[in-house]
C-alpha cells in the first residue's frame, strides 16, 4: 500500500486502475475544457474524456506503473501523494472539473485535498466524486447479524479504504471544504428480502422506512458540486 493510502504496483498489474467509469463520464460538463482525473490510474477515464470532447486532461497519480500508462493518455500526469499534496501545477481558477473516483475513501484527511483543490476551480466548475456508502445492506447486515466487518481486496470495505462514509457524512464534508451540492445521484445493490427489515428497525427508531430502504441499497453515492461562494 502506498503512502497516499492507495493501491499498489500489484493491483496495477491487476487491472484495478483500468475502469472508464461511464457513471461518472456522464457527470463531466461535456463543455468543460480543463479536468483534472485525481487518483487517474492508467487514464482510462480521462482517454474517454478527451475523446468525447476534446478536452486538455491532467491526472494525478501515485503509483508509478499506473502513471507510466497514464501518461501516454493523457496531457500530462503528474506522480503525487494526495496525502501531501500542498499545491496543484495548475493555476488558480483555470479548472473546470475535477474528477474523484472512488478516491476519497482511501485520503487521511480527504476534506484538506478538497479545500485545497477548490481554489483551482474556474467560474461555474464543479467536482464529481463517486464515493462507497457504508451504510449499504451488504456491510450493515453482516455487522449486526454475524458481527463480521470484514476487510476485502476491493468493493465498500476494499482494505485501503481509511474513510468511511454516509450520505449524511458526505453532505458535511462538502460543505465544510466550501462546496454546495448541485446534484446527487448514486449506482444500486438492490436489497435482498431477507435484509428488507432492517429498514422496518430504522422506522421504529423515528426514520422513514423509504429513506431507508433507499440509503441501504445505495451502494455508491455520485455527487456533482460548485464552490458555495
Amino acid at each position: 500500500m502506498s503512502a497516499a493510502g492507495v493501491h499498489d504496483a500489484q493491483d496495477a498489474a491487476a487491472g484495478y486502475f483500468e475502469h472508464v467509469r461511464p457513471e461518472l463520464l456522464a457527470l463531466v460538463p461535456e463543455a468543460a475544457r480543463t479536468v483534472v482525473d485525481v487518483g487517474c490510474g492508467t487514464g482510462a477515464l480521462g482517454a474517454a474524456i478527451k475523446a468525447r470532447q476534446g478536452a486538455r486532461v491532467i491526472g494525478l497519480e501515485f503509483v508509478p506503473e499506473a502513471a507510466e500508462v497514464a501518461g501516454r493518455r493523457l496531457d500530462l500526469v503528474v506522480r503525487a501523494d494526495l496525502d501531501a499534496l500542498e499545491e496543484l501545477p495548475l493555476e488558480q481558477g483555470s479548472v473546470d472539473a475535477f474528477v474523484f473516483g472512488d478516491v476519497l475513501e482511501h485520503l487521511r484527511d480527504p476534506q484538506r485535498l478538497l479545500t485545497l483543490v477548490r481554489a483551482h476551480l474556474a467560474p461555474g466548475g464543479v467536482i464529481v466524486c463517486s464515493i462507497p456508502n457504508v451504510r449499504h445492506w451488504s456491510v450493515v447486515g453482516p455487522l449486526l447479524v454475524e458481527d463480521r466487518f470484514t476487510y476485502t481486496q476491493a468493493g465498500l470495505l476494499d482494505r485501503t479504504h481509511v474513510h468511511l462514509f454516509t450520505l449524511e457524512e458526505i453532505d458535511h464534508m462538502l460543505r465544510a471544504a466550501g462546496y454546495a451540492v448541485t446534484q446527487l445521484g448514486c449506482t444500486t445493490h438492490a436489497m435482498p428480502a431477507s435484509y428488507a427489515p432492517l429498514a422496518q428497525i430504522v422506522a421504529r427508531y423515528g426514520g422513514d422506512v423509504d429513506q431507508a430502504t433507499a440509503r441501504l441499497q445505495a451502494y455508491q453515492y455520485l455527487v456533482v458540486a460548485r464552490r458555495a461562494d
